[in-house]
């Protein structure tokens, strides 16, 4: 189903203070759910925890219930998909790219994953198509159409979870509205996590939670969390200054 939970969690890096100190939150499906607050106060670290890169000092992560520490890591990742600020991409062609997470994909389905994300159009204006070599990294790709194939790839993974950490921060304002509606065709059936540090992005989402100290401190929608919590709209007034 993709219910994730985190119960009384705590965790510290070696040799650091506590991240998370007893943190608790509940993260249910079909929802768009952020994560926002100032650097430093241990959103990525969720993620890390999410996918076993480490694991809590005290307290429990389920997964529809079930322990994380119960579940094998292959197929826990199999499961989760992790959308970052500079996705890898193959120096292959855009095919094959695909063919990497699922090798029995067809073009059809790849097509079917491409438009859902906002990318179809734009791969079959080139002259070889899906057969077009990307180059290390997907140089000849903008920093908005290498997050669109990202989010095709997920969509091939068939993973339930998917964790978007700062995906849109270096985006411009055509992109970012590109990712928000491929964002919201994701979110039909998956679980979708946001860490957001551009809160323009996040506005429109079911559910934002307020990291602050390793705790969550407010909890609320966009307009809500302006009203009741200082530490969002300062974020948010911040930001608004900046651009």
């Amino acid at each position: 189903k993709g219910l994730l939970e985190f119960k009384n969690v705590t965790f510290s890096y070696p040799q650091e203070d506590i991240t998370l100190n007893k943190f608790n939150l509940k993260i249910e499906p079909n929802k768009k759910i952020a994560i926002v607050g100032k650097s430093g106060s241990g959103k990525s670290t969720l993620f890390n925890l999410i996918t076993r890169i480490f694991d809590p000092n005290e307290g429990k992560i389920l997964l529809d219930n079930f322990d994380i520490k119960d579940l094998n890591e292959e197929s826990l990742r199999q499961n989760i998909s992790i959308i970052r600020q500079e996705p890898f991409i193959f120096n292959r062609s855009i095919i094959d790219n695909f063919k990497l997470i699922n090798k029995s994909i067809t073009l059809e389905e790849i097509r079917k994953y491409a438009k859902m994300a906002y990318l179809d159009d734009y791969i079959m204006s080139l002259p070889n198509n899906y057969n077009t070599i990307l180059g290390e990294g997907g140089v000849n790709l903008s920093g908005g159409q290498k997050q669109r194939l990202s989010i095709a790839r997920t969509l091939a993974k068939k993973s339930k979870i998917i964790l978007f950490d700062e995906a849109t921060s270096a985006l411009d304002n055509e992109s970012q509205e590109f990712i928000k509606k491929a964002i919201n065709e994701l979110v039909k059936d998956h679980t979708v996590v946001i860490i957001a540090h551009r809160l323009s992005t996040i506005i429109d989402a079911d559910i934002i939670h307020v990291v602050d100290k390793g705790k969550i401190v407010a909890s609320g929608k966009h307009k809500e969390l302006l009203k009741t919590s200082k530490i969002y709209k300062n974020l948010y007034e911040q930001e608004s200054l900046n651009s």
